[in-house]
């Protein structure tokens, strides 16, 4: 059951978290970042995991390894096309430095947008282990003076609030 807790933190400003991991409840000395995008605003935050935990969000299953390899190949064959393609089509009129300068930009282009499609597809091609620990923390939602998280782990959730209870706010 996911249980959802808000606190008044600015961006930039320091969340106390327990010492413990936000999925298994394991003392905790390594961290896993969280990110959450609203437009052009995004927000980045540590929050506590265990060592075994973090080895686990490390590792890649053989369809993640398969599809990051697949994703390179694509992006570099898409890019060398995108490269000639645009200099063979750009007028010679041009000087060759910008052909060059709008075939890169092309091929450029064409690279971000086959790591973007190939993006979901790795992060469902994880090991579930994986996708659980990923699945157990989330920024719910934030604002300029708030953040409020959604936690998995109940005893962590507890005594996050115990930690935060003068920053906490109402939904």
């Amino acid at each position: 059951m996911t249980r959802r807790v808000k606190i008044k933190v600015r961006p930039q400003q320091p969340i106390t978290f327990p010492g413990i991991c936000v999925h298994c409840s394991q003392p905790a000395p390594e961290t896993m970042t969280l990110r959450q995008r609203y437009g052009r605003i995004t927000r980045l935050i540590d929050v506590p995991l265990c060592t075994r935990c973090a080895s686990e969000i490390h590792r890649r299953s053989a369809d993640e390894e398969r599809l990051q390899k697949i994703s390179w190949l694509v992006s570099g064959v898409l890019f060398l096309l995108g490269l000639a393609i645009t200099l063979l089509l750009t007028p010679a009129a041009l000087s060759f430095g910008l052909r060059l300068l709008i075939a890169l930009l092309v091929g450029g282009g064409l690279v971000a947008a086959v790591l973007w499609a190939f993006r979901q597809l790795i992060t469902n091609a994880a090991l579930p282990e994986k996708q659980a620990i990923r699945q157990s923390v989330a920024i719910a939602d934030f604002s300029w003076r708030a953040t409020t998280f959604a936690f998995e782990n109940d005893l962590f959730a507890d005594r996050f609030v115990e930690l935060n209870a003068p920053r906490l706010m109402e939904f």
